[in-house]
């Protein structure tokens, strides 16, 4: 790997969580390039690496022979230095806890996509819970856009995690990235469809039945046409409820969830996710709040010349999004330590926002996409 100077970040800039340290990381294992983050996580209530932290910093070690100091759990300094380009192949991590397995899952998935060959993946942990992308929201919303992208993941539940049990687990496909037309997702058109996923695991499955005919009800009452999958999770120890409600546009996918809790009922977990959807829907914007962040890792790979473009296309990325988070601007940070690329922002905190990815000086505009199949 080429010798850099390590990056220094600082885990308390901004939204001051995790996701600085997992998209350093990945960016660290994709360009070669070490780092060190002091006080991590240092706004949240337990502050340091918690499991999942731990587990990711291990798990992108190993693709790429990084030299690990302080993974630790609660410590609150990290270094980790690359020492060869990441290996495609199986691997297989257990975070040990209920920690979130798909945001283990969106810090390892981007070097091993751009690692030149096919990879399998299984991971152990938690599946579904609040604070971060469920398995399904992943499934359903986040693998067909970042596809759009050249990202292709496909994705397998073979158990359902819920905390506190944990002991979910699902299997990963990550295909080699592979070039794409610009992306512009600004105007996401008329809605087509609303489909309320209500799942079930461990728990009867008059759970299920609860939550779809609350967020049912909402629905209708506001006038919203939409229709209800209720779904038994396999599980091995863990229960919980889980409501998404994925809403399908002319030019994409937004997806609005909530995760059951002992003090919540069914209907006010249906109740949670109903209330986002309308909040978002009332709005203009292409993309739910999640997927806004989500989405700016993936484009700034094609907007750095990573991932190679199509003919004759600038790889620039534009989309609207719901809410500007402080997640959304933290990781543009970060990805500019990394990366030589363009972010623009615009936007309040908390309010609708339009993101655009671009090579540095990139002037071509990008050219709308037709809508996308679903």
């Amino acid at each position: 790997m080429p010798h850099h100077l390590p990056i220094v970040l600082d885990g308390s800039a901004g939204e001051g969580g995790g996701q600085i340290l997992r998209t350093a990381l990945a960016l660290a294992a994709i360009t070669g390039k070490p780092f060190a983050i002091d006080r991590i996580r240092a706004n949240r209530e337990k502050a340091g690496l918690r499991p999942q932290h731990r587990e990711a910093a291990r798990a992108v070690a190993r693709l790429c022979d990084a030299r690990l100091e302080g993974d630790e759990v609660g410590a609150t300094r990290l270094e980790f230095v690359p020492r060869r380009p990441v290996r495609a192949g199986e691997w297989a991590f257990d975070i040990g806890t209920a920690g979130s397995t798909p945001l283990l899952f969106q810090t390892v998935c981007w070097p091993l996509a751009l690692a030149g060959a096919p990879s399998t993946l299984t991971l152990r942990g938690g599946t579904h819970q609040d604070h971060a992308p469920s398995f399904h929201y992943l499934a359903l919303v986040w693998a067909p856009a970042v596809a759009r992208l050249g990202f292709r993941f496909e994705l397998g539940l073979q158990a359902a995690g819920f905390y506190p049990e944990g002991g979910g687990e699902f299997t990963a496909r990550v295909e080699p990235a592979h070039a794409m037309p610009a992306l512009d997702l600004r105007h996401r058109g008329t809605l087509q469809d609303v489909e309320v996923v209500s799942m079930v695991c461990g728990l009867g499955f008059e759970v299920a039945e609860r939550q779809a005919a609350r967020a049912m009800r909402l629905l209708r009452d506001a006038g919203i046409s939409a229709q209800a999958e209720r779904v038994p999770l396999p599980s091995r120890a863990s229960r919980g409820g889980h409501v998404l409600v994925v809403s399908t546009f002319q030019r994409g996918r937004a997806g609005h969830g909530a995760v059951g809790e002992p003090d919540r009922s069914p209907e006010e977990t249906a109740e949670e996710a109903v209330r986002d959807f309308r909040a978002y829907l009332e709005g203009g914007a292409a993309l739910d709040r999640h997927l806004g962040d989500q989405l700016l890792l993936p484009a700034a790979l094609l907007a750095a010349g990573l991932v190679p473009a199509a003919p004759g296309v600038v790889p620039t990325t534009r989309y609207t999004v719901h809410a500007v988070t402080k997640h959304l601007t933290t990781n543009a940070d970060v990805i500019r330590r990394f990366l030589d690329v363009e972010i623009a922002i615009t936007g309040g905190e908390g309010e609708e926002g339009d993101v655009r990815v671009q090579p540095p000086g990139a002037t071509a505009e990008v050219v709308p996409l037709p809508p996308s199949p679903q």
